[in-house]
């Protein structure tokens, strides 16, 4: 009997020591491994040389730059923190997605989806955050909102983009996030 009841804690304790940890996520990409570490503008694609801000200048936002981290808390669950450096300090962002698989083709616009706003820090800085269930052809565009403070309606222009650089989110096997 005392030999089944080691080889039972044994069992368990095994069993425990290889569970993962309580409320770990399962996957984490951060800092040198972030899902996306830049960003296009929009003036560089050639279509849109002249298009809102851009003031026919092909270089116009291209200091601006995305670091992508994704946390996967839960199978089928991925949070997406989104941090932009580069923007116009205490202004107004509007971030949009896009879903389609298809290659992005100057002119014509898929539809895209409102997916939240935010006022840029005083060092040009925005954070955002965002949580989906299907990451996968995922991609985003920034726009800077033109309109006077508290006005839900627009106008307000792309700056930069993946959508319109193709530079859509993929899914592997294990759940982390990557751009091809």
């Amino acid at each position: 009997m005392t030999r089944f009841l080691g080889f039972l804690l044994a069992l368990v304790s095994t069993a425990i020591l290889a569970a993962p940890a309580v409320g770990a996520p399962i996957t984490k990409q951060n800092g040198g491994s972030a899902v996306l570490t830049s960003v296009t503008s929009i003036c560089t694609i050639p279509f849109y040389v002249n298009y809102g801000l851009c003031g026919g200048n092909p270089q116009a936002f291209t200091n601006v730059s995305l670091q992508l981290n994704a946390v996967q808390p839960k199978a089928g669950v991925w949070n997406l923190e989104l941090t932009f450096s580069g923007l116009a300090p205490a202004a107004t962002y509007r971030l949009y997605g896009n879903q389609s698989s298809a290659v992005a083709v100057p002119g014509v616009i898929p539809p895209f989806f409102a997916i939240t706003s935010g006022i840029s820090e005083a060092d040009g800085k925005l954070k955002l955050k965002y949580q989906t269930t299907n990451p996968a052809n995922l991609s985003f565009d920034l726009n800077f909102f033109a309109g006077p403070p508290g006005f839900a309606g627009g106008p307000d222009y792309t700056v930069v983009t993946t959508y319109w650089s193709n530079q859509k989110l993929q899914v592997k096997p294990d759940g982390t996030l990557f751009v091809p």
